[in-house]
This record gives structure tokens, sequence and C-alpha cells, in this order.
């Protein structure tokens, strides 16, 4: 196995033929995407789209132009998110008539902010291929175009579910390790693959939380939340008091809920991180906030042990972007987001190296003197 080039998914595969185990494909973008997608047009108000968001629970939805004349099919024009309809100023889904709510964006037409030409995938691309885009362009959503045509989309969450799902399959392959300690009489190579699979699956999120972080204080202002969210490229900033402790967070979309109404997307590509969102009037008075008073005051979070696998249920469950890590005194040591445990997944469709595979052999003969002592 050391002599060969092969990925963690070709080992689940071959383990699960071997063993009987069911697998579905989880390969390319058609085995894992969501197919039953629901459309808006280009005529469809703010206030429409807000309820057609609540009413199927998405944040992110494909924009069509219906069929006329002599066409028989829609066409495909882009997507919009629940980013961009926030930064309209149009933050209640649940309550539309909400009097701070800009009637003016609840009037306002998606042709105006559909954002067009987006990133995407065809039903063939493989699943490492999207996931890599998503996180290079820092995106929740791809369309998936067969001919032009929508017929499909991958989000976030049908990534954490395809994480999960491998999660299970695991599971059923080895019911019961105890601290990776295998069953004596496995042959080497299969040894070798149980090691394997186990130390993925084994991972806490301590180990692939960002550690790099960026905290600001409570009286801080959403101007300089804004400046430090885009020079370093992030979506969520912690807030800490003068010990350290975490006292809250703020994202991009708590940022976004709070600046003023803007008529529509500008025409020209980004130069910066959330340009386009976070354009605003220096002068804006709401730039002045103190971030204690956007802020979200109860914050979820995990422990530094924790599995990648509890913080990604825990994600998917809860319908947020990222945890904060604490350990045992509730210092803050990292945060684990959707991106990190994106990074997580793709390591299982990446080619590993012969020293990879030496260290895996490495691992399954201490654990087998662990077993003989």
């Amino acid at each position: 196995m050391a002599n060969e080039q092969w990925t963690l998914i070709d080992v689940v595969e071959k383990m699960s033929a071997r063993q009987d185990v069911g697998l579905k494909p989880m390969r390319v973008a058609q085995d894992i995407m969501t197919a039953d997608v629901k459309t808006l047009i280009l005529d469809h108000t703010v206030k429409q789209c807000l309820q057609f968001m609540e009413s199927h629970r998405v944040r992110h939805a494909p924009v069509v132009d219906p069929p006329y004349g002599n066409q028989e099919k829609a066409c495909f024009i882009g997507v919009v998110s629940r980013r961009d309809v926030l930064r309209l100023n149009a933050p209640d889904a649940e309550n539309t008539d909400k009097e701070d709510t800009d009637i003016r964006a609840l009037r306002q037409l998606l042709t105006q902010i559909v954002a067009r030409k987006p990133k995407s995938a065809s039903p063939q691309t493989p699943v490492q291929d999207v996931i890599s885009t998503m996180i290079l362009h820092h995106i929740d959503m791809v369309p998936v175009l067969d001919h032009g045509d929508v017929v499909g989309i991958l989000t976030t969450t049908n990534l954490l579910k395809l994480l999960l799902g491998l999660d299970k399959i695991v599971g059923q392959l080895f019911p019961e390790p105890e601290h990776g300690v295998f069953p004596a009489g496995t042959d080497s190579k299969t040894s070798t693959e149980a090691e394997i699979v186990f130390s993925w699956i084994s991972q806490t999120v301590q180990e692939i939380m960002s550690k790099e972080l960026i905290c600001l204080g409570p009286q801080d202002t959403l101007a300089r939340a804004i400046e430090v969210t885009q020079n370093a490229e992030i979506r969520h900033l912690l807030v800490t008091d003068e010990q350290g402790k975490l006292v809250g967070l703020v994202s991009d979309r708590d940022i976004l809920r709070n600046l003023p109404y803007v008529a529509r997307r500008p025409p020209s590509p980004p130069k910066r991180f959330r340009e386009h969102l976070f354009a605003t009037r220096p002068s804006a008075k709401c730039l002045e906030l103190p971030l204690e008073r956007i802020m979200r005051q109860k914050v979820l979070h995990v422990m530094s042990g924790c599995g990648i696998f509890e913080a990604a249920d825990t994600l998917f469950r809860k319908r947020i972007g990222c945890l904060p890590v604490l350990d045992d005194q509730e210092n803050l040591r990292g945060i684990v987001s959707v991106t990190d445990l994106m990074r997580a997944l793709l390591a299982v469709y990446e080619p590993m190296d012969k020293s990879t595979s030496s260290q895996a052999e490495l691992a399954v003969m201490k654990s087998q003197a662990i077993a003989s002592a």
C-alpha cells in the first residue's frame, strides 16, 4: 500500500465492499447535491424572497428568467443569498411589517441584487473540486448546472451531511474500536487501513481549529469590525473582555443587519472581501455602534477535546457557522468553523504519499504492541 497513491475515500470504499457495508456514491457533485431545487425569478421582490427562504428553510436560491416567446425552458441567471438580502436592511423574514424595515428594500426586485455568473459545478464535478471552490471563494452554495439548466445545488449543509455520513459508515466498519486498538489476527494490510481511517475519524477540534485568533472588545466599533473582517477575510469575530474571556460573537451577518439601506449590487467585481456587502458611507452613524450592542452574547462553544463529528453535528443541527473552542479553565483556545470542517473533509479525497502510509504502519505497530502488553 505504501508503493501506490491512494485516498482515504478509496480505503473506506474497499473496506465497505469487503465487509458488505452499504456505501452510497460520494465522488461527484450529483452524488451529494440537493436535486429538488426550488428557484426564484428576477421579478420576485425581496419580500417574496424572504418568505421563500423562511418557508423552505434555505439561505440561498438560484434565480432564473422564466421562458417567454418561443423559449421552452427557464434561463439560469444567478443566485441570491441571505447576505444579499440582509444588506438591503430587510432582515426579518418572520416579520416583514416591522417598522424599522425599509419598505423600499422589501419592494426591490431580485434583478437588482442577484449575483450573476456565480461559480458553478457540473453533475460530474469531483466533490473535492467543489469543496476547494467554496473554500477559495468564501461561498456557501454552488449551483449544479447541466447544459445551462439548474439540476441541483451544493451547500455547506450538504458537505456537513457528507461528513456525518462518513462518520456513520466508519462506525459500521469499526463498531467497537477501543483506544485505537483493533482486533488481533487481522492482516497487516487491513490493520494499516483500519488505523488510517481511525486516525482520521478520531481527530478533535484542537487539530483542525483556527488557532490564530483575532479578538475585539465590546467597545470596539462596527467600523473596526468591518475593517478587521475584510483584512483577515473571515466571517466571525470573537469578542473578549479585559481578561481574555469570551463574552460574545459577531458574524458578517450581524454586521450586515446593522448597515443602512443600499439600492443595488455594484456592477464591477469586488476587489476586497465582502466589498459589495459592507460598502457604506464613511459618515454613517451606524459605524460608531459598539460591538456590545450587536454581538451575540449566548455563544455555543465546544471544549478542545471535542471530536470533529460532534462539532459538525452541532453546527448542522443549530444551523450556525462556527464554535469557539475553550479549554477546561474556559480559556479561549481557538475557533472551529464550517470551513475548517470542509478542509477536514477535503483530506478524505486528497492523495496520500508513502510517508503517510509509513506513519500509519508505525501507528499500527504501536497499537498491536499495546494489545499484546
